[in-house]
């Protein structure tokens, strides 16, 4: 049966450990891993990588990417093992959603 969630059925929790705003809703685990994850106005994502090439999509609010602005609709491919950061706008909440093929390892960037 298909996966439906509509914005009032998002189900997003605080992130464990997290003290800093970050929520996220893991809504498959595999095939394919699919999560939702909102962060407060001006929460930056460090340099990091994955090891699956993911897709994510923003649903609400901005995130800066390098040197691009992407609003809500904008759509990121990010190969395997490519280090990316983001920062969320400051105006308000960013919320986007990552599918990737499978559950990825998780590499903090070493710069």
């Amino acid at each position: 049966m298909a996966l439906i969630v509509t914005p009032t059925d998002r189900d997003l929790e605080p992130y464990p450990g997290a003290t800093d705003g970050l929520k996220l809703s893991r809504l498959r685990l595999d095939d394919p891993y699919v999560h939702m994850t909102e962060v407060p106005p001006g929460y930056h994502i460090d340099l990091h990588s994955h090891s699956e090439t993911e897709v994510t999509v923003i649903l609400s609010g901005t995130a800066r990417v390098g040197d691009r602005t992407c609003g809500p609709g904008s759509v990121l491919v990010i190969e395997a093992n490519e280090e990316y950061a983001l920062t969320a706008g400051d105006d308000e909440a960013l919320t986007f959603v990552v599918v990737r093929p499978r559950k990825a390892v998780y590499r903090a960037s070493e710069g």
